[in-house]
């Protein structure tokens, strides 16, 4: 256990801090991200239609940023990270829905999502899912906690449909890189009907996906 534990660590000190902030260069990292992912959070909500009496949950939810300014209005709040200093300021961010017991936020693999089956009425992914190393486990893992007729949007930045060369991200991060077609047969392969794909524009993004589905 401890070997694997070591293995564990060391493969985490050698990703780079937009994908697992840490230290204090880690809370400078999630600050920014809050800024430059407003277009993203802006998309994703919009999709979602979050109403009062959803329940959410935010895979990937960094310091709680979205979760405090774009679903305030819901019944209740998750958030998963897989960087320990992310879930420790987002508590701190949502300090107030944490104390009442409408917001709760832990530490761990999307692929493992520690909430039992149809608890959640809604759920996102946003600006992570290209970096995660089981993506179709991870939203067959949203779909596993969403209610029947609870939906999931997922927003992926960056695309085989944006134009853009990923070849050096693929390489270094071994990031995926989607064409649209993929992503609905994932989508579907996950369990959810309904798939939908949408269009935005954001910071440095030109055509970042929003796909969504819904849990029949």
């Amino acid at each position: 256990m401890k070997d694997e534990n070591e293995k564990v660590n060391v493969q985490k000190r050698k990703l780079p801090q937009r994908m697992l902030p840490r230290g204090f260069a880690g809370r400078i990292t999630l600050t920014l991200m809050n800024w430059g992912h407003k277009s993203i959070y802006e998309n994703a909500a919009k999709v979602l239609e979050l109403q009062p009496e959803d329940s959410l949950l935010e895979v990937a939810c960094g310091n709680g940023y979205f979760l405090k300014k774009y679903a305030s209005h819901v019944h209740s709040v998750s958030g998963l990270d897989f960087s320990e200093l992310a879930v420790k300021l987002a508590v701190k961010k949502n300090k107030d829905r944490v104390d009442a017991g409408t917001a709760k936020f832990m530490h761990g693999e999307a692929s493992q999502l520690p909430w039992e089956d149809n608890k959640f009425s809604a759920a996102t992914v946003m600006a992570s899912i290209m970096a995660f190393p089981k993506p179709l486990e991870s939203l067959k893992e949203m779909y596993r906690v969403l209610r029947p007729g609870g939906r999931v949007v997922v927003s992926i930045e960056q695309n085989a449909e944006d134009g853009l060369d990923h070849s050096k991200s693929v390489k270094q991060w071994g990031m995926w890189v989607w064409k649209e077609d993929e992503v609905r047969a994932m989508m579907k392969e996950a369990g959810f009907s309904e798939v939908s794909i949408a269009y935005a524009k954001g910071f440095m993004m030109p055509k970042m996906m929003v796909a969504r589905g819904v849990k029949r």
